[in-house]
């Protein structure tokens, strides 16, 4: 069982940390929604009530005007785990920059903020060669961008919602509206390395029934131990699965 703790709450940063740069048998790594503020740094973004909103704001405010949402940086948490010379895999979901498209003017600035975007996310993460970065977005043209570069860490790409866009990267993460036992097992087949996305009760009681249910097929069982799942429940999937 590969599991990837994903960083879900706005107030317990240091006690994840400390918890994930432990050793624990079924933990193969963490997951960090990534956002960028108007002075081109990043900061960890905890999901709350109204996602789109707060990351617009992260957008248009410096990093010392948001202190009031005590936020991690990403650099606080690279540091962390660099320190302790961590082998675990950290996924960063990069979240795109909240600009409506509304005219060519718009559509040029989304380009650039993509671009700086890129640039700056490079640079912050140039002094951390040596930790195990995957690297991904919901966001094509982010993805496509990271593909042109010549950097150590995985490349991959958010399917879930209303995307569905396929690319040619090292990894994918597919959300439970689209489990399928042979893409995922195409995938693996291709070295392609598969995520499962478990955010709620209802993705964990879905994803029980797709791998182990009894629905389950014998292919979706038997490529069980090679997907990784990340989870916003770490320590529930991992004890409702382990049966």
């Amino acid at each position: 069982m590969k599991i990837l703790a994903n960083k879900t709450n706005l107030y317990n940063n240091t006690e994840f940390l400390q918890k994930t740069a432990k050793k624990i048998n079924y933990l193969e790594g963490v997951g960090f929604n990534i956002a960028i503020t108007k002075d081109n740094q990043f900061v960890v973004f905890s999901p709350i009530s109204n996602n789109e909103a707060t990351v617009q704001t992260i957008n248009n405010k410096n990093l010392k005007e948001l202190t009031h949402l005590d936020l991690l940086t990403l650099n606080d948490i690279l540091i962390f785990y660099q320190e302790r010379k961590t082998t675990n895999k950290i996924f960063l979901n990069l979240l795109p920059s909240a600009i409506t498209i509304t005219s060519e003017e718009s559509l040029e600035a989304l380009k650039n903020n993509n671009e700086n975007y890129i640039k700056y996310l490079l640079k912050t993460l140039e002094p951390y060669k040596d930790l195990n970065l995957y690297l991904g977005s919901i966001n094509t043209t982010l993805v496509k961008l990271l593909t042109e570069q010549n950097i150590p860490w995985k490349k991959g790409i958010v399917l879930f919602g209303g995307n569905l866009n396929y690319m040619d990267v090292d990894f994918y993460v597919f959300g439970t509206e689209i489990l399928s036992a042979e893409i995922f097992s195409q995938q693996l087949r291709l070295n392609k390395e598969v995520i499962v996305y478990v955010g709620d009760a209802n993705d964990l009681s879905i994803t029980y029934e797709f791998f182990k249910g009894e629905t389950s097929t014998a292919l979706a069982n038997s490529i069980f131990n090679d997907i990784m799942f990340l989870n916003d429940y770490p320590d529930l999937f991992f004890k409702i699965f382990q049966r």
